[in-house]
C-alpha cells in the first residue's frame, strides 16, 4: 500500500522533533507581536512556558491566517520533495480561522494540474489537541489504507470528537471576538467560569458555567462522562487528550482526576501552542476525546 504524506498546521501543537520523527509536514500560522512576525515550532515544554510567562506579563499578540498563495507554495514544496503519494492536510477549524479555506482553494487549484496524485484538505473543526488526535490517527493508518479511506476515517472521528475547556481570563476571548464584552465583564466580576466547547461547525460555544475554578473543573469532568462513547464509558484502551496553556494548579488537579477516574485510558498531555494560546490566555485547560456526535449548539 502506497503511503500518503501527512500535513497539518502549527495549531496541531506537536513538538518539532515529533514532526520530524513521523515525517509530518507543517505550515506555520503567523503570530504577530509588535513589529515582529513569528512562525513558531517549539520543541520543549520550556519554550511553551516561556511564551506564557510573557502572556502573563501582558505581552499580547495577534494572529494571521495563511492565504491561498502561501498554501500553493507550501503544497508545491512538498510535491517537489516527495515524488509519490497523496497529501492529506489537516487544518485548523474553519469556524475559528479562514486558514482552512485558503488551504482548500490552493488544493483545488493544484489538483487540476496533478496527474495520479491528489491533495486532500480535512477541516478538523478543531484546534490544538483535537487536530493532533486526527493526525495521530493518520500516522497509524499510513501504509495500511489508501488516502481516501484514511480521510473518511478521520472525518468520522472528527464528527464524534468532544472538546470541553475552561479559561481563566475571559478578556482574552473578548479581545478575540469570541465572547461579548458584557459577558466577559459580568463573568469576571462574579467569578463565573464558562465551560466552552467546539460545536459541529468548529466554533466556540458556551455549554455550561460554574462559579469558581473548583466547581468549573468538576463540571468539565462531568461533561466528559455525559458525552463519552456509551459503548466504552470508561475509555478503556482509548486515548484521552488533556491540554493546558500555562502551568496551573487547575490543570494538575484535572490531570489527577482524569488518571483516577479513567485508569484504563491512554492519557496524552498537550501544551496549547502560541497561536491558540494567544486567544485563550494563561490558565486554560481542556479535555478532548472521541465520544458522542459533536454538539449541535448555535454559536
Amino acid at each position: 500500500m502506497e503511503k500518503f504524506i501527512i500535513s497539518t498546521d502549527s495549531c496541531a501543537d506537536y513538538f518539532k522533533s515529533k514532526m520530524q520523527q513521523e515525517n509530518i509536514y507543517c505550515v506555520a500560522i503567523k503570530r504577530i507581536h509588535g513589529d515582529t512576525v513569528y512562525e513558531e515550532f517549539y520543541d520543549s515544554s520550556e519554550e511553551f512556558d516561556e511564551f506564557y510567562d510573557g502572556v502573563g506579563k501582558g505581552k499580547l499578540s495577534s494572529t494571521s491566517q495563511i492565504n491561498p498563495d502561501e498554501f500553493i507554495d507550501y503544497f508545491k514544496s512538498i510535491l517537489e520533495k516527495e515524488k509519490v503519494g497523496d497529501i492529506i492536510h489537516v487544518s485548523l477549524s474553519s469556524g475559528l480561522s479562514g486558514t482552512c479555506n485558503g488551504a482548500v482553494l490552493a488544493a483545488n487549484e493544484l489538483n487540476e494540474t496533478l496527474k495520479g496524485r491528489r491533495i486532500y484538505v480535512v477541516d478538523s473543526l478543531h484546534a490544538t489537541a483535537g487536530i493532533m488526535m486526527l493526525v495521530d490517527e493518520l500516522i497509524e493508518l499510513n501504509g495500511k489504507v489508501n488516502s481516501a479511506s484514511a480521510v473518511k476515517t478521520i472525518e468520522e472521528i472528527r464528527n464524534n470528537q468532544q472538546a470541553f475547556f475552561m479559561v481563566d481570563d475571559l478578556n482574552h476571548l473578548k479581545r478575540g471576538g469570541r465572547l461579548s464584552a458584557t459577558k466577559a465583564l459580568i463573568g469576571t466580576i462574579l467569578g463565573v467560569k464558562p465551560i466552552l466547547a467546539l460545536n459541529n461547525h468548529g466554533k466556540i460555544v458556551p455549554v455550561s458555567k460554574a462559579k469558581g475554578q473548583s466547581k468549573a473543573l468538576q463540571m468539565l469532568i462531568e461533561l466528559s462522562s455525559k458525552y463519552s462513547d456509551k459503548s466504552n464509558p470508561d475509555f478503556a484502551g482509548s486515548t484521552i487528550y488533556i491540554a493546558r496553556s500555562s502551568k496551573s494548579e487547575t490543570y494538575e488537579n484535572m490531570k489527577k482526576i482524569v488518571f483516577e477516574k479513567y485508569p484504563q485510558a491512554n492519557v496524552k498531555e498537550v501544551i496549547i501552542g502560541p497561536v491558540i494560546g494567544t486567544h485563550l490566555g494563561c490558565g486554560a485547560v481542556g479535555f478532548i476525546f472521541k465520544g458522542e456526535p459533536r454538539l449541535d449548539i448555535a454559536h
